[in-house]
């Protein structure tokens, strides 16, 4: 992640004989990029910033300085003017971005987006072959008007097909998975694979049923679906309620139920993750919703927490921790200690850093270990 495009050609070259190399027989790369068309864009502002500090050698003022050019900018173009609100967009984009991606990506010393199917091209020289995005919405053509999906949809060879979406999109960046070359690769989906998978989703009913028995689940992304199957509504309630646990499909299916509802069910889940409205795993995420006597957080979220807000959970998104006594609290769930010794521990923490102490803090902490669960950081 983060390496294709900030390297010159020889690296580049080096990093895909490394994927090939290193692959188990159908073992799986990843590889994220900047592509064209949208990567002019990007460019373009990139130059501004690249051109506005060319002078300036310490990372943190260069950092500071492309800040103020962006927010400069960002100030003077104008909805009115076609260019000045495609860039004002794109430089608010970039001022919520951390210091360090700003500092990785536009202030970088090579910055070179591709097409997709240039990239494509380079991966077949190395024994390579596309086989899909990591991000499998990333791959759909529901959300294109209807005459235009119809057309994608009948473009037989993948890399074109992508390509033809890449324009339509104006998309800036991929997240591609590439096999072995030689393979055989399977694009046709096959719903009951689901079965074999864990399904997790925060989506929830927003009403009850119409006269027609036809309830709408949405996610917090904006995405819905609409059923009327009982099966279908059951399960995506169980998904919901165990948020932001996962559950295995086949465990959504009730032991008698007929093959055309299995089929039913898991192509609604299927279709359901085409439009991110809820996500698949091989496994379900080592996480509990449940806080213990003893809770305990993984070991990368404590060791994150001592240095900063940013910390990883055990669905592997990064969530931030706002306040000291919070991330002082992620720091201590070790698992060796109960509520009387958090209360201790966080209690001596605020005494220590001179900050006044809640009372009762009893009441606070479990109000505070029940968010750490809900973040998905406590080990089952």
């Amino acid at each position: 992640h983060g390496v294709y495009s900030w390297v010159g050609p020889t690296v580049r070259d080096r990093l895909l004989e490394l994927c090939r190399s290193a692959l188990s027989e159908r073992g799986i790369a990843y590889v994220s990029y900047n592509v064209l068309p949208g990567g002019r864009v990007a460019g373009a502002l990139r130059d501004m910033l690249v051109f506005h500090t060319a002078e300036i050698e310490d990372p943190a003022e260069r950092i500071e300085g492309a800040r103020a050019l962006l927010r400069l900018l960002a100030a003077g173009w104008s909805d009115d003017h076609e260019f000045g609100a495609v860039m004002r967009r794109q430089s608010e984009r970039i001022l919520q971005r951390s210091d360090e991606t700003l500092f990785h990506d536009e202030l970088a010393a090579v910055n070179e987006p591709v097409y997709f199917h240039e990239f494509a091209s380079h991966a077949a020289r190395h024994g390579l072959q596309y086989l899909a995005e990591a991000d499998f919405f990333e791959m759909q053509t529901g959300v294109l008007p209807e005459p235009l999906a119809h057309e994608l949809l009948e473009v037989e060879d993948p890399i074109r097909r992508e390509q033809y979406l890449d324009f339509v999109k104006g998309r800036m960046f991929r997240q591609t998975l590439l096999c072995r070359a030689e393979l055989e690769v399977d694009r046709s989906p096959r719903p009951l694979v689901v079965e074999e998978l864990a399904i997790s989703s925060p989506a929830q009913p927003v009403g009850p049923s119409d006269r027609q028995g036809r309830v709408t689940f949405e996610g917090p992304a904006g995405s819905a679906l609409t059923t009327d199957h009982p099966l279908v509504s059951s399960a995506l309630e169980q998904v919901g309620s165990i948020w932001p646990g996962a559950i295995r499909a086949r465990d959504l299916i009730p032991g008698d139920a007929s093959d055309e509802d299995r089929v039913s069910v898991c192509d609604a889940i299927l279709r359901c993750y085409a439009a991110n409205l809820v996500q698949l795993h091989a496994a379900p995420p080592p996480l509990t919703t449940s806080v213990s006597e003893r809770p305990e957080a993984s070991p990368l979220a404590r060791h994150q927490a001592r240095s900063g807000q940013l910390v990883t959970n055990l669905r592997h998104t990064t969530v931030r921790l706002e306040d000291d006594l919070g991330r002082r609290l992620v720091a201590l769930l070790d698992g060796t200690r109960d509520r009387a010794q958090l209360v201790d521990e966080l209690r001596s923490f605020l005494r220590e850093t001179g900050q006044d102490v809640p009372e009762p803090l009893e009441a606070g902490l479990e109000r505070s270990l029940q968010g750490i669960a809900r973040l998905a950081l406590l080990r089952a």
